[in-house]
């Protein structure tokens, strides 16, 4: 298979008409590291460059920051990037759950002392719980100012799925522990909103599967990277990584098709509904109905074909001539 090439002079990411990726065009020496990756992280979009921008002016100086995001957005990985490029870098790196913390604050202060304390979930502790936190940032404010040999870390990370601040004005949250959090925040886009990173991601998704689990593969064929695009990823960045590994169990040769790829348009639950309101209660088609019914055991399945063709008694072959658009021409139901 010929590949157009994605790179332009200026080592930008650029999918060609082909809309394929050769992985061999994501080497280290092919890419800029310095300019679309910090620590962990990876992102060439212009709200992705901007974080980072202000993550490296941040990180020498800080000692409390939040970071706000959707789950799976990657907050973890903005806290170890904070870490790394940080006065705490030399010292550990603790990650807990905020309300594991509030259960033993005391064992874990002092592992992380000299580090970095990320803590997870802050916007799902409970009013006490608020209120102890509040109560140890501020005790460990004091002993800094007291001794020069603190016993606190250097660094604390809080990480919510909710904008704290959105919450203390709710009264959901209290308003000085919010206060504290928030001083410095960082916003992580979701995925759907920096949709120009998907190619790069996937590609050093795969990159990183291959190698991990000795199986050689090439990149994406024709096709793979507008399907990918065009998802609005409610799981951000950990769903895509998802999908690529399962992509990638299912991959025969060594490109990954737009058929590896598992299904992506999830059906969305509502509420039940009296039959006579049921939109497809009268839809007689059997075209729709197949789709319909190999749509809802895909999800059953989470998309893994092979499971899916078990639960409906067929070969993997009949699921993938089902799912094929053209063998429905009047299926209205994009099964992909």
């Amino acid at each position: 298979m010929h590949l157009a090439p994605i790179f332009n002079d200026d080592q930008k990411l650029e999918p060609q008409a082909s809309d394929s990726l050769d992985l061999e065009l994501l080497q280290p020496n092919r890419i800029q590291p310095e300019r679309w990756m910090l620590g962990p992280m990876t992102g060439r979009s212009l709200v992705m460059q901007h974080l980072f921008n202000r993550m490296r002016c941040t990180a020498p100086h800080f000692r409390l920051v939040s970071v706000e995001g959707e789950n799976g957005s990657g907050k973890l990985l903005v806290a170890q990037s904070l870490h790394l490029l940080g006065p705490s870098a030399s010292g550990p790196f603790i990650p807990c759950i905020a309300a594991a913390f509030i259960e033993d604050p005391q064992t874990l202060w002092t592992e992380a002392r000299a580090g970095l304390l990320y803590l997870a979930r802050v916007d799902e502790l409970s009013p006490d719980q608020q209120r102890q936190l509040r109560d140890f940032i501020e005790r460990a404010a004091h002993e800094r100012i007291r001794s020069a040999k603190s016993t606190v870390p250097l660094q604390l990370v809080a990480g919510s799925a909710q904008p704290l601040r959105r919450l203390a004005a709710t009264n959901a949250f209290r308003s000085d522990l919010a206060s504290h959090l928030t001083a410095i925040r960082f916003a992580i886009p979701p995925l759907r909103d920096r949709k120009e990173d998907i190619p790069l991601l996937a590609g050093l998704f795969l990159r990183n599967w291959s190698r991990q689990h000795d199986k050689p593969l090439r990149g994406f064929a024709a096709g793979v990277l507008p399907r990918l695009t065009s998802y609005s990823w409610p799981g951000n960045v950990r769903e895509l990584e998802s999908v690529i590994a399962a992509a990638a169990l299912e991959c025969a040769g060594q490109w990954i098709r737009p058929i590896d790829i598992p299904l992506l348009h999830w059906p969305v639950p509502v509420p039940s509904m009296p039959v006579a309101l049921d939109p497809f209660a009268e839809d007689p088609n059997l075209d729709r109905a197949i789709l319909r019914h190999i749509t809802r055991v895909l999800a059953r399945a989470n998309g893994n074909k092979v499971r899916a063709a078990k639960m409906l008694g067929i070969s993997r072959s009949t699921l993938y001539r089902l799912l094929e658009p053209n063998t429905h021409p009047s299926s209205t139901v994009d099964p992909t």
